[in-house]
């Protein structure tokens, strides 16, 4: 059992995360990200730590949940990114699309997908 245990952490810590985005994924205009992602709830998980709970507001509003933390503020699309401020980090991150999957470019250069709930 505690082998497993091991065995499980270690493909975790040595999970690489996607640095590009996949071939042939595509910018979005604003307008297209807007309604993507307005009214709906995506689940992201990264390559390492927790996954995410993103909801995007029709209103503007967002909400993060990633385990115990969360972070609420407004959310907008500016060329082929969305926008986020909550007042403590506000920052934009680049998105394309592909077979109408959502990818995100994260600050650290890796490259999540949202799943829609």
């Amino acid at each position: 059992m505690v082998a497993a245990a091991v065995m499980a952490f270690s493909v975790n810590a040595l999970a690489q995360p996607l640095t590009a985005f996949p071939e042939g994924a595509e910018a979005i205009t604003p307008e297209v990200l807007r309604e993507a992602l307005s009214g709906k709830v995506f689940a992201i998980k990264p390559a390492n730590g927790q996954p995410w709970r993103w909801r995007f507001d029709a209103n503007g509003d967002f909400l993060l949940n990633i385990a115990s933390y969360s972070n609420a503020g407004k959310w907008s699309t500016k060329e082929s990114s969305v926008c986020q401020d909550s007042g403590k980090n506000p920052g934009c991150n680049e998105m394309k699309k592909k077979d109408n999957v959502l990818y995100l470019k994260r600050d650290s250069g890796e490259v999540v997908t949202f799943q829609p709930q």
